[in-house]
């Protein structure tokens, strides 16, 4: 079986809370962002590339449990 891959685990997963904002956004630093860059194109995700939530008010908890399907960890080499 594989094994899952967490963003809360990964250390490319980057949190940003903006100033006066109670909630964080959540995104991934991978260094492969072309990787990223071409799957939302090829697949017409319009939303930020690299976007993966708002948190809650006032926790830094990332907000889904496995990684999306446009990880690059996921990637078949």
């Amino acid at each position: 079986m594989k094994e899952k891959i967490k963003c809360s685990e990964c250390e490319f997963c980057r949190s940003l809370r903006p100033r006066n904002n109670s909630r964080a956004e959540f995104t991934c630093k991978h260094p492969d962002q072309m990787y990223i860059l071409d799957y939302f194109h090829e697949h017409r995700i319009v939303k930020h590339p690299g976007f993966l939530g708002f948190g809650k008010p006032w926790s830094d908890e990332v907000p889904i449990k496995t990684s999306p399907a446009w990880c690059p960890k996921k990637k078949k080499e």
